[in-house]
């Protein structure tokens, strides 16, 4: 019976084994999350968004984690920036409900330097109650993401883990070999308009920068194969509703450097992806996560253009804006499902596929890509 028990447990482990890079955006509708998995298990899950305020994609998510790693350790966490399609609602969802109620744990959140509660207040309710130290336009999701992640005075799971992201730094560390994970920007570090820093304190201001401008960019590679994500970076000076986008794209371009596959920025949206951009990161693969005949028009006729230009095809996580997509049909994938990447290191190629399999597309890794600038 003991041998029949090691037999089964053998046989369980080989079902469980992995032996590639697998990259899983999930569909959630007009929101954004991923888990990245290396071969040797360590994970990273990239936002946990919320499509209103009252969805709960996060239980969908936890559900996917515990399927996808048989577990319910993720090694870590990154939150891009802080609205809710991308961080979740506090004290309900997203974030909040994986760490808090989910029973998923992670090994550590790496966060953006948004600001922390002042240490006279003892119930952090406004943003008064907050030191600010790099934000621009304030939501209610910041506010309160700040009050439950920064606020000793609450017993929550987040505060023993959290660390602030630093930007050219390897605070992600999968122990496979050939594999690294660099934060490229956060904070808007660096960047200036009309010779003023973005990065800092600008929420008092009458038309303060957008909270999509200190999105956290990660560059993610294992041996050959390169891919970049970058939750809803900004690529373009436009006037917001009440705020302003800035070009971040531009200024990074080069220490991301050419790429396999490309994580839309902020959806497909019209101030971002844009072209200096897709110039430089030549995707063979473009990914949109995106909500069905969403109110924001994602993608965009100009983002579907600019990935058109060397994207061989472009997946969509659904049917998000027909009007633009069906003229860009015979390169553009509806999937309706989870869009998952998978890379061996060593092979010549990446293959597309869902999650039932029902197709599987089959890319050249781009070899001898350019020689990318130094993060530093």
């Amino acid at each position: 019976m003991a041998s029949l028990s090691l037999l089964v447990a053998f046989f369980f482990s080989l079902v469980l084994s992995r032996d590639s890079l697998e990259i899983h955006v999930f569909a959630i509708g007009q929101a954004d999350s991923q888990l990245i998995v290396y071969p040797s298990g360590y994970s990273i899950l990239v936002d946990a968004g919320e499509t209103t305020s009252a969805s709960m994609n996060c239980k969908k998510i936890a559900d996917w984690i515990k399927s996808i790693l048989n577990s319910t350790k993720v090694d870590v966490g990154v939150i891009s920036h802080l609205h809710q399609d991308h961080v979740g609602v506090p004290f309900k969802s997203g974030f909040w409900y994986l760490l808090e109620t989910s029973g998923i744990s992670f090994g550590q959140i790496i966060d953006r330097d948004s600001g922390v509660v002042k240490s006279n207040v003892t119930d952090c309710s406004t943003e008064d109650d907050i030191d600010w130290h790099n934000v621009g336009s304030l939501t209610t999701t910041s506010i309160e993401w700040v009050c439950y992640a920064t606020q000793t005075k609450l017993v929550t799971k987040i505060q023993s883990n959290r660390k602030l992201a630093s930007a050219c730094s390897n605070q992600i560390t999968p122990p496979d070999v050939g594999a690294s994970v660099e934060i490229v920007v956060v904070d808007a570090l660096g960047v200036t308009y009309k010779n003023v820093l973005l990065s800092g304190d600008h929420h008092t201001e009458s038309a303060p920068p957008s909270e999509n401008d200190y999105t956290i960019a990660l560059r993610v590679q294992y041996g050959d194969f390169v891919y970049s994500t970058a939750g809803d970076l900004d690529g373009q000076y436009s006037r917001g509703s009440a705020y302003y986008y800035h070009d971040i794209e531009t200024s990074y371009k080069d220490k991301v450097g050419q790429v396999d596959v490309y994580h839309a920025n902020h959806h497909g949206s019209d101030h971002s992806n844009n072209e200096n951009w897709m110039n430089t990161l030549k995707p063979t693969v473009s990914i949109v996560s995106c909500g069905a005949n969403n109110n924001y028009g994602h993608p965009t006729l100009n983002a579907m253009t600019n990935m058109n230009v060397t994207s061989k095809k472009i997946y969509l996580t659904q049917d998000c804006n027909p009007t633009v997509t069906d003229g860009f049909v015979d390169n553009t994938v509806i999937v309706n499902d989870q869009i998952i990447v998978k890379y061996n290191k060593g092979e010549n190629y990446f293959t597309v596929t869902n999650s039932i399999e029902s197709f599987t597309d089959t890319f050249d890794v781009i070899q001898d890509k350019p020689q990318r600038q130094n993060c530093d």
